[in-house]
């Protein structure tokens, strides 16, 4: 419908067979999605680009592939985010209906057990493995204080498999305990690292290595930068709306309002995408239309989802 929303997360259940150090999730309800025949109806009326499905550990819903060929028709790219260590338990075949699955991998062996438990490295890497020519995989790295210097181990571990290699930034704190980076030099040689190593990354401020996306920016248009509330959203087992999956202040619920009409008229949403909102280095900022900032990561450090971006190394 030309809505402007691109990028839906889908938290299919909260369960989860890890309780992994920097997980923004917590001790949330396990529930698994509450209503996904209403869910399925009002993303068709929308069209989203890229729908993810997640968790929790989104393979502990027995309706997983089910769900996905449902979704498939309402998406033009499905992806799945999985830890990795359930993916033997079923036929490789059935992850063809996505069009990547996304592993999660922290850094080298005892690195990514550290974080997220003892063994599960080999599994994550086994997955990769066992998807090989059957899907499209990525690992994706979650960046935080125990592990920066590992983009090297991540992009060999990711070529010995023929995975794509990813990264995003911790927000804020984990829930069991581990720190986030909290230092803005420290997080621009991280980007520059990824751009180096062919990382991808979708981080904000990663626009500052690309001197073309610099050049060709539109004061007066958003044309890139955070998508959270502007052009993605979040949606939780329990049907809550977020700007982002990380973000979680609710702009609604779809048991009580349509996703359109969340979409279109959330007060929330609203104030993210109205960029005089923003405060501190990123008020005024001559980036602001390609970057704006972790509106995230500035929620989990300040508690205010419109402060500065913490990890922002400019001056102004």
């Amino acid at each position: 419908m030309g809505l402007g929303l691109h990028l839906v997360t889908i938290e299919i259940t909260g369960r989860c067979n890890l309780s992994c150090s920097h997980c923004y999730r917590g001790n949330d309800t396990p529930e698994d999605l509450h209503d996904f025949s209403l869910l399925l109806k009002q993303l068709a009326e929308i069209k989203p680009h890229f729908i993810t499905v997640s968790g929790g550990e989104p393979l502990l819903s027995r309706d997983v592939f089910y769900l996905a060929r449902e979704l498939k028709g309402v998406c033009q790219k499905l992806l799945l985010t999985t830890n990795g260590t359930l993916v033997r338990e079923f036929p490789r075949d059935f992850f063809g209906v996505f069009d990547e699955v996304q592993i999660s991998l922290d850094g080298d062996a005892d690195t990514h057990d550290a974080i997220r438990g003892t063994g599960v490295f080999e599994k994550a890497v086994d997955a990769a493995r066992y998807l090989r020519g059957s899907v499209p995989v990525s690992f994706l790295c979650t960046v935080n204080q125990s592990n920066y210097r590992q983009l090297s181990s991540i992009v060999r571990i990711a070529n010995d498999v023929g995975a794509v290699p990813k990264m995003g930034r911790m927000c804020g704190f984990g829930c069991n305990g581990l720190d986030p980076l909290d230092d803005p030099l420290i997080w621009k040689d991280v980007l520059r690292e990824a751009m180096n190593y062919g990382i991808l990354n979708d981080d904000p401020l990663s626009f500052w290595f690309n001197e073309k996306k610099k050049e060709n920016r539109r004061p007066n248009k958003i044309t890139g930068g955070c998508t959270a509330g502007v052009a993605g959203i979040g949606i939780s087992p329990e049907m809550d709306v977020y700007p982002c999956v990380k973000l979680r202040i609710p702009a609604g619920n779809l048991k009580e309002q349509s996703l359109k009409e969340i979409w279109l008229n959330s007060r929330l949403f609203e104030s993210l995408r109205n960029w005089h909102n923003l405060k501190g280095k990123c008020s005024g900022c001559e980036y602001i239309s390609i970057c704006r900032g972790c509106r995230a990561d500035a929620w989990a450090r300040t508690g205010d989802y419109l402060a500065s971006d913490p990890l922002c190394w400019l001056e102004r």
